[in-house]
């Protein structure tokens, strides 16, 4: 506009319309809206980027302190300006414990006291509202005059995403010291509005953080997994797999792993691989199992599942090692078929042992007699020495289900061992030189002699198996402090007593070795042997609390070591009460009591020709109503445990009831509950296992006879 005065003209600038004045003071605003915001961006730290909100905020709405509080999915969260530490550090900890409840009622007080159309409320000092402590050191700072009073309460409230209120921006310390009027709210909708974009920015700062902590989670789930993961393209290479994968096929890291041209081939076979390639979206494989081959070349078996990836063109395989699983099921199929045998055994030994003591019985009369031709003399001693052997054979098979009967004691090991080297010297092929050492210190082992005796023996005859044209046989027992390279689970022993037997034979192969112990394996020719020796061995070892261990190479040898605890004391001599040679106990009248016919002829006829009074009885309920019978009157009563009608344990009850003080001696082919019923073993005056020798059954009727009392 041009204005002219006295004929000079001069120019002046046309003050710009209202309507533009409004739009450059918001496009200010929001200039300078941005640039806080962006400023804050940078800042990674939510608790950090919270803090400076409420520093920006408080400047830009004109006020010295700020106290930002917030409620969000994450947890209560606070920002401070211009606040004392320890005022900040309460109410930190105050947010943590404030209920639900009680921030939206204080928000809907607070509300109550906005000015119209905006988040900000001005709540006077005549209002009755919670207010939290403050300290001296707050309250003491300096403050213009003005209509502001320390009491008075600026709030602003501050919503997120979605326009949801989220928390509240309460403000002290004006830098002019008055109370907000409705005339003077411009800077506080601007610091409203920042704080609306920044709680939006702290909410997306927040969703990041939990995400990179999901992934990271994620990733440690993978990688700590106990099963192998991997990933691949359908149609190419693997793209990711865990520290798991890598172990179970023998590389150090998935890096290693997944550098390894031979990868996929080690856990995706062609059956697998093709199958993986028939997949549609979202499709799984059942988990299929196979042998895979290590880094290092040793075998595993692995059991393979997948899915392929919904809308990707990814798949996703876990990978299980199943090799002790498999070995698991396998032992557990051995233990069910141990069970078998064992019910199988206790089943027959009964009927078998009385075959046996039958051919033994006679076969020992016609030896003891002697009046048969030599010829026939020798015949029956081959008798006895095959019934001996069926009956080990027995015991071994009894052996497998239970324990034999017998009480533990301290047992010299080299007492054993040289019984042992004097035996095979004896019977073994003299090519085969057999070597005994035995330390002076040796201490004895806790046990049973007899079972330690077969167990040595057992091995013995291995060697000497491995050895058809002969070599060296070493026996040694020795104290080993150091004990088994993998001692049993619990407190170790003081000191370990160590037997070794060890032969220069054939060896064995590792797959053989893998096998050596278990039942009925073996690699004889058929009819050499019965696969139970070296299962025996196993079995006495580990019902010593001692643990075996075996070295072998095929045309090397082979080493056995027995490591047994040692036991303290010395050890105690082994006993066996028989008649003495000639001495017989007086005649008695003795009740024989036996379901097999052989048998009581056998023992009825032998025990008379002894002088004794025998009377008989072929099952139970035969044998009770003798023992009830009027004027029944017995010194002894010989009583077999299976017995048809009554059983052996019923005929012994009653018995007991009727004649408290009668010495019985128990006599069956499976004496494993005999020995573990304490009441059927008391008063007992002996036990005789079948088979026995006609020679066995007298010295345990003359011992019993001899300890009874005479009859009056």
């Amino acid at each position: 506009m041009a204005i002219e005065t006295d004929g000079t003209r001069f120019a002046r600038e046309e003050p710009p319309a209202p309507g533009r004045r409004i739009v450059d003071a918001e496009a200010e605003e929001a200039a300078r809206i941005l640039g806080i915001v962006e400023a804050m961006n940078g800042i990674e730290d939510a608790d950090a980027l919270l803090d400076q909100l409420a520093e920006q905020a408080a400047r830009v709405a004109g006020y010295g302190a700020g106290l930002l509080s917030l409620a969000l999915p994450e947890g209560a969260m606070v920002g401070t300006w211009g606040i004392p530490e320890e005022d900040r550090l309460r109410f930190k900890k105050r947010a943590t414990r404030t209920a639900i409840d009680y921030r939206v009622e204080k928000r809907r007080r607070i509300r109550a006291h906005c000015f119209p159309g905006t988040g900000i409320a001005y709540v006077p000092r005549d209002v009755d509202l919670d207010r939290a402590p403050l300290s001296e050191d707050y309250f003491g700072r300096p403050r213009i005059q003005g209509s502001w009073d320390p009491k008075d309460r600026l709030f602003i409230l501050v919503s997120g995403a979605g326009g949801r209120e989220i928390g509240i921006f309460s403000l002290d310390f004006p830098e002019d010291g008055n109370a907000p009027d409705p005339g003077s709210l411009d800077r506080l909708r601007l610091a409203e509005r920042l704080l609306a974009i920044g709680g939006i920015l702290l909410q997306e700062r927040l969703l990041e953080r939990s995400l990179r902590r999901s992934e990271e989670e994620m990733r440690a789930l993978v990688e700590d997994a106990p099963v192998g993961i991997y990933r691949r393209q359908v149609e190419g290479p693997l793209v990711s797999a865990n520290q798991r994968l890598a172990s179970i096929l023998g590389f150090r890291s998935p890096a290693d792993l997944l550098a390894d041209g031979s990868l996929s081939a080690r856990i995706e076979p062609p059956e697998v691989a093709g199958a993986l390639s028939a997949l549609g979206d979202g499709e799984e494989m059942l988990p299929r199992e196979f042998e895979a081959v290590r880094r290092d070349g040793t075998r595993v078996r692995l059991r393979v599942s997948a899915r392929r990836l919904p809308g990707r063109e990814h798949l996703l395989g876990i990978v299980e090692d199943v090799t002790s699983a498999t070995d698991l099921a396998r032992h557990l199929q051995r233990v069910r078929r141990l069970e078998a045998v064992g019910t199988l055994a206790s089943g027959i030994a009964h009927d078998f042992n009385n075959l046996l003591c039958s051919i033994l019985g006679y076969a020992s009369l016609l030896r003891l007699e002697g009046t048969a031709a030599p010829g026939a003399l020798a015949a029956a001693g081959h008798i006895e020495e095959a019934a001996e052997r069926g009956a080990d054979l027995t015991r071994r098979l009894l052996g497998i289900a239970r324990e034999s009967p017998g009480e533990s004691a301290s047992v010299d090991v080299a007492a054993v061992l040289a019984d042992c080297a004097r035996l095979a010297r004896e019977t073994f092929d003299r090519r085969i030189d057999v070597r005994l050492e035995t330390g002076e210190d040796l201490p004895p082992v806790r046990g049973r002699a007899n079972d330690l005796h077969q167990a040595v023996l057992n091995l013995c005859i291995n060697a000497r198996d491995a050895m058809p044209s002969g070599g060296v046989l070493r026996l040694s027992a020795l104290r080993d402090a150091a004990g088994p390279r993998r001692p049993p689970a619990g407190d170790p022993p003081a000191a370990w007593v160590r037997l070794e037997v060890a032969d220069e034979g054939e060896g064995m192969s590792p797959e053989v070795l893998s096998r050596i112990f278990e039942p009925f394996f073996t690699t004889k020719q058929r009819g050499k042997g019965t696969g139970l020796g070296l299962f025996m061995v196993f079995q006495s070892v580990q019902s010593h609390g001692g643990v075996l261990e075996v070295d072998s190479e095929p045309g090397k040898g082979t080493r056995f070591r027995v490591f047994l605890p040692a036991a303290e004391g010395p050890a105690e001599a082994a006993s066996r009460e028989a008649s003495p040679p000639g001495e017989r106990a007086r005649p008695a009248k003795i009740l024989l009591v036996e379901d097999e016919a052989m048998i009581l002829d056998l023992a009825a006829g032998y025990l008379r020709s002894r002088g004794h009074a025998i009377v008989t009885a072929s099952d139970g309920t035969a044998a009770i109503a003798l023992l009830e019978a009027p004027g029944a009157a017995f010194d002894l009563a010989v009583l077999d445990l299976v017995l048809p009608g009554a059983s052996g344990l019923d005929v012994y009850r009653r018995l007991r009831a009727r004649f408290p003080a009668l010495p019985v001696i128990l006599s069956s082919g499976n004496l494993e509950d005999a020995a573990l019923d304490p009441g059927l073993r008391a008063g007992l005056a002996g036990i005789l296992a079948k088979p026995f020798r006609p020679s066995e059954l007298a010295a345990a009727v003359d011992a019993a006879l001899r300890r009874a009392p005479a009859p009056p």
